[in-house]
């Protein structure tokens, strides 16, 4: 049985691009002996095959719509044992059977090899052209699920333009079908019932779009019959819309509706976590995130292409897996609930993330030497429209893959080391406190410091400069281009200050300058003017708490 669980819900196709690189990095770092500092058991699930073959999958529900999963089968492929039909096999006369075969896509070579015996046991230190071959996220699934994991909306086709899965209230009308919200719910009921104890859900959803509703009516289920259970959601919105490289008068007319509806499902989507969860955390590689996402997040020694989901969802994960370990540690009874209070006092339920990817460390450094000499913010906001300050702040930070012999040089080396405040640090914990309370003011500092670095082996992509040495150190020798770099240090942030309100106050007055009344798929599907003014009043009055004033 399963202790602290936690079950995960993705909806939407962005966010499954993320939470397949999420799956992916933790199965690449599972470690099963004693010395691990990882609580596997809270994400994910012990169990058994037909055959009593032992499994090990992630306790997850996901949401996408019809062709977005290729060659992955909805059941999966773990516990399938189903055989292909043959007129032979079947009882009725053979001249009145026909069997339709459905075209399959082709495999990349990736997943290939992963059905391959040998090469499977290879795969992780290969290297492949993922950049080419990735059009969805099973395209580069490492983890293998549950046969209760994948959900299908059958009524939406991805990719289809003519009938497409695009408005808040389109999500919304769809949970509350009983097909959808009997089958989903018992799903949930199921995974949290195998729990000793289960603390609550991760949630991520796409909220640019119609599963900003659909996440919303989860949402609001789970207040409902889960009370006391906290909810931690990650809205998620694409570094990049095809859309916005329009070439026609029409097509950029075309990109212009695409961005109001956009704005329109932020604001309402906004407004339901507010309502519903116990804290979120809008994620985006881009700077803005509102119409478009803006220009890309730069970081150091760190190229990636932010038009690729693939790439940017694969940022997003680093993230997610490292401000995550706090209540996933073996040595803390820290837990989601406690994580969500601190972040959410006096009614602050949306916080902000950072990213340092990857902690810039030179091979032959040591942390003290590294902090002395490091210039502007340790991390970069990956909130839209949110810079990350440094006073009055409420702040988690997750260093990783720092090891304690790093910490200083030795007395008979340090030479003007030992003049230093941070000198006298005894771990590393204690050293990024000192060094947060020196570059902060009027700021909660919490430190989590886990030894094990990043797993980034493949399919992770290939995104780091060749100044990053194998194991995510930057070298003064450059990288052959044969090796790849298989693990890296990481720095990661959760912030809830002043500036997550003028995030917040910026999508209110892009929200506000839209004509709602021309948005008639909204008005039609339910939502009208009136109700729309409301969420609006009840974002302005979310960005009130995050005033200094009322906050002291």
């Amino acid at each position: 049985m399963d202790t602290k669980g936690i079950l995960t819900l993705q909806f939407g196709h962005y966010s499954n691009f993320i939470g397949t690189h999420w799956w992916n990095i933790q199965e690449q770092g599972f470690n099963y002996d004693s010395t691990s500092e990882i609580n596997h058991d809270v994400l994910y699930r012990e169990g058994l095959t037909e055959k009593n073959e032992v499994t090990f999958t992630p306790r997850l529900l996901l949401v996408d719509l019809k062709g977005s999963l290729k060659n992955l089968p909805e059941r999966g492929d773990l516990y399938d044992n189903s055989t292909k039909p043959s007129k032979g096999e079947t009882e009725w006369d053979s001249h009145l059977v026909e069997i339709e075969h459905k075209c399959s896509d082709k495999k990349n070579q990736f997943l290939k090899d992963l059905e391959d015996p040998i090469e499977s046991k290879k795969v992780l230190n290969k290297t492949y052209d993922l950049e080419k071959d990735v059009t969805v996220w099973s395209d580069f699934l490492y983890s293998r699920f549950h046969p209760r994991t994948v959900n299908v909306l059958h009524e939406y086709q991805h990719g289809n333009e003519h009938t497409p899965f695009d408005v808040f209230p389109l999500g919304t009308s769809l949970w509350h079908t009983s097909e959808f919200e009997d089958e989903f719910s018992n799903r949930i009921r199921n995974y949290v019932e195998e729990c000793d104890y289960f603390q609550g859900f991760h949630l991520l959803s796409d909220c640019t779009n119609a599963f900003s509703g659909l996440s919303s009516g989860c949402m609001e289920h789970l207040q409902d019959d889960y009370c006391g259970k906290s909810i931690l959601a990650f809205p998620v919105i694409p570094s990049f819309f095809p859309d916005s490289e329009f070439t026609t008068k029409e097509q950029q007319c075309h990109t212009i509706i695409n961005d109001s509806i956009r704005v329109l499902n932020l604001a309402l989507g906004f407004n339901a976590f507010n309502t519903h969860s116990s804290l979120f955390i809008p994620l985006c590689t881009g700077s803005e995130g509102w119409r478009q996402p803006g220009t890309k997040r730069e970081f150091y020694r760190t190229i990636y292409n932010h038009k690729l989901p693939y790439h940017s969802s694969a940022v997003l994960a680093a993230a997610l897996d490292t401000f995550t370990l706090k209540h996933r540690l073996k040595s803390t009874n820290f837990s989601l609930i406690d994580l969500c209070a601190d972040l959410s006092h006096n009614g602050r339920k949306a916080a902000a993330a950072s990213l340092c990817l990857p902690f810039s460390f030179n091979v032959d450094a040591s942390l003290l030497e590294c902090l002395d000499n490091w210039e502007g913010s340790l991390s970069k906001s990956i909130t839209p429209n949110c810079a990350i300050g440094t006073d009055r702040l409420m702040q988690y930070i997750t260093l990783r893959g720092i090891s304690e012999d790093k910490l200083k040089l030795p007395p008979e080396r340090a030479q003007k080391q030992q003049n230093l405040p941070a000198y006298k640090c005894d771990s590393i914990a204690e050293m990024l406190n000192l060094y947060l309370s020196y570059s902060t003011h009027a700021t909660i500092n919490n430190v989590t410091v886990v030894h094990k670095p990043l797993d980034v082996k493949t399919p992770y992509p290939r995104i780091f400069d060749q100044s990053i040495n194998q194991f995510g150190y930057v070298s003064a020798t450059p990288r052959p281009q044969h090796i790849n770099v298989e693990s890296i240090p990481l720095l990661a942030g959760l912030h809830s200050g002043s500036e997550v309100g003028t995030m917040l106050e910026s999508l209110y007055v892009e929200a506000k300058r839209i004509k709602y009344p021309r948005f008639h798929q909204f008005i039609s599907a339910g939502i009208d003017k009136d109700e729309y003014e409301e969420c609006l009043e009840s974002l302005l009055t979310l960005t009130e708490n995050y005033t200094d004033n009322y906050y002291m």
